[in-house]
């Protein structure tokens, strides 16, 4: 009971810290550049407060027959995000080392940030439908008994993956903040190199030829 509350008080403490920093980033209210940077340290160290306790918390100490991964997916995409966060904060209102392309104002739009999110919801809906079908778990630090290959997975190998970076990206467009979006690089790579490899080495030794099949006719990404 007690775990329960504290996550949903340090959630909502994250939230609300970025609430409270992008409605002011996103209104034409002035304040001082002390505390803007005030309000942005805040939100940040509030979301990595929670990052730390999720994994912590309820990362399995112990993964019997599941990859081996460092973290919980969606854990990695917001450490990631939050870096990135916390780096433009950082670089606006304390050293302002340097200045992003201007090409990249073209993503700075709700509109266009809120369209790629509807996308990554739509590929999680799509996805763990079949987990449901199935049932299966989608948590990849469980057992896997079923090689789903069929609906979205027919065509992509890792649609809830993909979905978390074009959160990401569409997130940080939304909110005109690109560094969130710039470090969706930074997760595509980290969920790479140790997530998905992780995965289709033990997917490969769990199926064998099976899998060597599958990897064959889906791809990766897209």
């Amino acid at each position: 009971m007690l775990i329960r509350i504290s996550f949903y008080l340090l959630l909502l403490n994250f939230i609300y810290h970025y609430y409270s920093f992008f409605n002011w980033y996103l209104s034409d209210q002035q304040i001082q550049i002390e505390y803007a940077f005030y309000k942005g340290a805040i939100a940040f160290i509030s979301a990595l407060v929670f990052i730390i306790y999720i994994h912590v918390v309820f990362f399995p100490q112990k993964l019997l027959d599941s990859p081996r991964i460092p973290s919980f997916p969606p854990v990695i995409m917001l450490f990631s995000l939050n870096l990135g966060f916390g780096i433009g904060i950082y670089n606006l209102y304390v050293v302002q080392l340097y200045k992003l392309p201007d090409f990249l104002d073209y993503f700075r739009s709700f509109e266009i940030g809120f369209t790629i999110i509807l996308l990554s919801f739509l590929l999680v809906y799509l996805s763990i439908g079949l987990f449901r079908y199935y049932k299966e778990d989608p948590n990849p630090t469980t057992t896997s008994s079923f090689l789903i290959t069929d609906g979205i997975f027919k065509f992509i190998r890792n649609p809830m993956y993909l979905a978390l970076i074009l959160f990401q990206f569409g997130l940080g467009a939304a909110l005109s903040f690109m560094h969130i979006s710039m470090m969706s690089l930074i997760t595509f790579i980290l969920l790479h190199y140790f997530v998905v490899m992780r995965e289709e080495l033990y997917l490969n030794n769990k199926f064998g030829k099976s899998y060597e099949s599958y990897l064959k006719s889906s791809r990766r990404w897209i």
